[in-house]
């Protein structure tokens, strides 16, 4: 466990035992009702100094930790000091669909490092032609389109970028002295 974190497991629960969750972030507190609570978030992008206090953003702390999206069991221990704490955040809280921004961001950023693997691979000379196949094949598109027959536009885009991955990998095998035989 991260021990900056570790003050905050022990009053992740209200007086009646029951998860916090809007009085952990100083946006979301309700003054009235949960004013004997101290909130230690902010669900800004960044930490907020209010008041000379200063409220770590929780979203950050997510995006550092090596999980996956829908994974992400040290984080829950390490934050909240329990996994059901984070289930009950992540369904049943008014936070949820902030998570569910924060696990899309993530599992962008994590085929956006393996995209780039992937091409930083595709030039080097062992391991290139791999790496270049599987671009070609598969592209670098993360984004996941939607069910159904593609738009017009949807498919001109990928022929777009298809001929561009297919002219780039023609001229690193040109550059590297390979060829491509074709059945």
């Amino acid at each position: 466990m991260k021990p900056e974190y570790k003050h905050w497991r022990d009053v992740m629960m209200d007086s009646s035992g029951r998860f916090r969750s809007t009085s952990l972030f100083i946006e979301t507190i309700n003054p009235i009702r949960e004013s004997k609570y101290t909130p230690f978030f902010t669900t800004k992008d960044r930490d907020f100094t209010k008041n000379g206090i200063t409220y770590r953003s929780l979203r950050p702390i997510y995006l550092s930790y090596q999980h996956a999206a829908g994974a992400e069991y040290e984080f829950a221990m390490d934050i909240f000091g329990s996994w059901d704490h984070w289930v009950y955040l992540f369904t049943k809280s008014s936070l949820r669909g902030m998570i569910a921004s924060w696990r899309e961001e993530l599992e962008i950023k994590q085929k956006a490092e393996a995209i780039s693997t992937v091409i930083a691979q595709s030039r080097d000379k062992e391991k290139g032609l791999t790496a270049a196949k599987y671009i070609l094949e598969n592209g670098t598109k993360i984004d996941k389109r939607k069910a159904g027959r593609p738009s017009k536009e949807e498919v001109q885009r990928v022929a777009r970028i298809e001929a561009g991955i297919r002219d780039t990998l023609e001229e690193d095998m040109q550059r590297l002295g390979l060829t491509v035989v074709k059945n």
